[in-house]
């Protein structure tokens, strides 16, 4: 594969739904430190970015995907769900061609001393209510022009809350067995102080806020959390405990 970019590292922000990876995302590109962490392995925005891109092989995409994605200090991000991390490996194995190595030497083949951010949530029924209202409406980011309405569906959140516990333990498992020790992020904490956070994860790169950088995030990322919300995991809870 002739890349465009070789990045000289690579964050990985390791996430579930609804725990802020966006907005961390989002507020660690507007440093200028930091490439944009797009959902880049995600099937359905890969097939968008492919029309857009008018991408002509797997291996133009992954090109195009490390220009995009790396910022021009060398610092490539990406967000990786549980879920997008089987598309993100076949990606990084037919690149170097290794299909036997364990998966974190084939991610430094393709991201050397790669660095992975483990977004969490400690409270996972409201993480399970704000996914399943997200899925109900439609809206995953604020702004929306259009939003379905939404009901509570106790078997639904609760289905969420055991999807949760099931992908944290998969993160889990995966980071010991690569023995990788994570840079935990926790939901709560960058909810209460983003910029914070933003300065914790570009210590853990060993980078500095550059002087002057505008850090916020975009409008459509504010907090979507509403009485709604607060209702549902009451009733949840509730429902759970008979």
């Amino acid at each position: 594969m002739g890349s465009v970019t070789s990045p000289r590292t690579g964050l990985l922000l390791c996430s579930l739904p609804r725990v802020g990876s966006s907005l961390l995302g989002e507020l660690l590109y507007s440093t200028g430190v930091v490439g944009y962490a797009g959902e880049w392995f995600l099937y359905p925005e890969r097939e968008r970015l492919w029309q857009e891109w008018r991408v002509s092989s797997h291996d133009d995409y992954l090109d195009r995907v490390l220009a995009r994605g790396t910022a021009a200090n060398g610092v490539f991000a990406t967000k990786l769900m549980w879920g997008h991390l089987g598309e993100f490996l076949l990606y990084a194995r037919r690149a170097s061609g290794d299909f036997a190595s364990n998966d974190l030497t084939v991610i430094e083949a393709l991201l050397p001393r790669p660095r992975f951010a483990w977004l969490r949530r400690r409270d996972t029924v409201a993480q399970a209510v704000s996914w399943a209202k997200a899925v109900q409406t439609g809206q995953w980011r604020a702004g929306f022009a259009e939003v379905r309405e939404a009901a509570y569906d106790f078997g639904q959140i609760d289905w969420i809350v055991h999807q949760i516990r099931v992908w944290d333990g998969a993160w889990t498992r995966w980071f010991e067995t690569q023995g990788v020790a994570p840079e935990v992020i926790w939901y709560e904490d960058l909810s209460a102080n983003p910029l914070k956070v933003v300065d914790q994860v570009l210590a853990y790169l060993e980078l500095e806020t550059p002087a002057g950088a505008a850090i916020k995030p975009p409008p459509d990322l504010r907090k979507q959390a509403d009485g709604v919300n607060a209702q549902w995991i009451a009733r949840y809870l509730a429902d759970s405990s008979r």
